[in-house]
């Protein structure tokens, strides 16, 4: 088998874009973001855009953690579900919650549209059931409808495996709005676009430590000071000790992601991303020259498996054992950042730092929604980031917090599986 696992299939297809030298001396700012993902880059091109001036300092690489290693899924919602959401918030309050992340998939798709239309992939998101369950499914799309206006189309066993060959799919929902894209594309692209409009990058310059100072902050550098009233860290998991607040709160998780060679096949008739509704599911979606990108698994463990390839081809063709002995040219892993109530980490701590950050799990257009919120915050001093309160940063157990969301997978793959067998049996009492 073949396997380029030095670089991502991202990597190897998109654009060369050379790397911002790092800063020297002492900068003055009206805003200093920590981190260059996406969350980072749309803050400081935000705040830029409202007359503000922003550096942006990245550790390595523009997009180099999760914002570019990730399935290029953009679509409303969150990780956490919206029944726990309205539970946790109440109606309302979960209703104005699905209004920014909807906020935030406009804000890509018009984004993406004026900066590079071959950054995106496909349009839809596909949500297939793995039990055979047509009222919780219609229940499930009429709630969506009247309580978040979202219009889905629900395909029954029928129209979902005239486009997904396998008797593992039922039911499924689709959501024609959601999009595609190339993570990768996009950050270079809106970094280079973030440059011209004034926002200062410097890549290879991580920030070594962040103290207060009269009028705001100085953010120090290997070789330069930044002096700013505001400083967003945008960091995720990669680097939980340059702010203790979310640091604290941040779990490091890894999931997968492998690219097939170009196929000749008839398993996946659709261009749409495909999720399924299982509490631990895969994800996945044709991409460029007939290759299929699978995605999947959670895990606590921060070094790569010595199998990676092979583990995800396993579960590729547990789907669509049609697809036979598929070569993987790609395959890699990303370390995601993810807080224990499953939402993002979005706010001001008690000494006027911001966050945005824990991304992990969600769609690409929270960490829009995200900078916006942020700029919007800082610049026009509106509140509306306070929506995110009721899940604040927490402690989220350090090495014990690891241990027990690795055990929490493994009991939510018990539970599918579990409930998978139940729903075989029902059927079978059936016929």
């Amino acid at each position: 088998m073949t396997q380029r696992s030095a670089e991502t299939w991202y990597e190897a297809t998109a654009p060369g874009r050379e790397a911002q030298a790092a800063p020297r001396g002492v900068i003055a700012a009206d805003v200093c973001v920590i981190g260059g993902g996406l969350a980072g880059l749309t803050t400081a091109m935000e705040v830029q855009r409202r007359g503000r001036i922003a550096v942006l300092l990245e550790a390595k690489r523009i997009a180099w953690g999760a914002s570019g290693r990730n399935g290029g899924f953009v679509g409303n919602g969150f990780a956490l579900g919206v029944e726990e959401i309205i539970e946790r918030v109440g109606l309302r309050n979960a209703q104005a919650l699905y209004r920014l992340s909807a906020h935030g998939t406009e804000y890509v798709r018009r984004e993406v549209a004026r900066l590079d239309q071959t950054i995106r992939m496909g349009d839809g998101i596909m949500v297939a059931q793995r039990t055979d369950d047509p009222l919780g499914a219609r229940r499930r799309l009429d709630m969506m409808l009247r309580d978040f206006s979202e219009g889905l189309e629900l395909l029954s066993t029928e129209q979902t495996r005239m486009l997904l060959q396998s008797e593992r799919y039922f039911q499924s929902l689709k959501n024609p709005h959601s999009f595609l894209i190339h993570p990768i594309r996009y950050a270079r692209a809106f970094a280079d676009d973030a440059q011209h409009s004034g926002v200062m990058i410097h890549e290879n310059s991580p920030a070594l430590e962040v103290r207060k100072a009269k009028g705001g902050f100085v953010v120090r550098t290997a070789h330069a000071e930044i002096h700013a009233p505001h400083v967003v860290h945008c960091v995720s998991s990669l680097d939980r000790r340059i702010n203790r607040t979310i640091g604290r709160a941040v779990l490091p998780i890894a999931t997968y992601v492998a690219v097939t060679e170009p196929l000749e096949q008839d398993a996946i008739r659709t261009r749409c991303g495909v999720g399924d509704m299982r509490r631990a599911g895969d994800y996945y979606r044709l991409i460029s020259d007939k290759r299929l990108l699978w995605g999947g698994r959670i895990t606590t463990r921060v070094s790569e498996p010595a199998r990676l390839a092979e583990m995800l081809k396993r579960d590729m063709l547990s789907v669509f054992p049609q697809l036979g002995d598929p070569r993987i040219d790609y395959a890699w892993s990303g370390l995601m950042g993810y807080a224990l109530h499953k939402m993002p980490l979005i706010g001001r701590a008690v000494d006027g730092q911001w966050f945005a950050t824990a991304f992990g799990g969600h769609g690409l257009n929270t960490t829009a929604m995200a900078g916006i919120l942020m700029a919007r915050a800082i610049a026009d001093r509106d509140d509306e980031y306070r929506r995110f309160a009721p899940f604040a940063p927490k402690w989220a157990g350090g090495p014990f917090g690891r241990i027990g969301v690795q055990a929490s997978y493994w009991h939510m793959q018990l539970r599918d599986a579990l409930d998978e067998r139940a729903d075989r049996k029902k059927r079978a009492m059936r016929e």
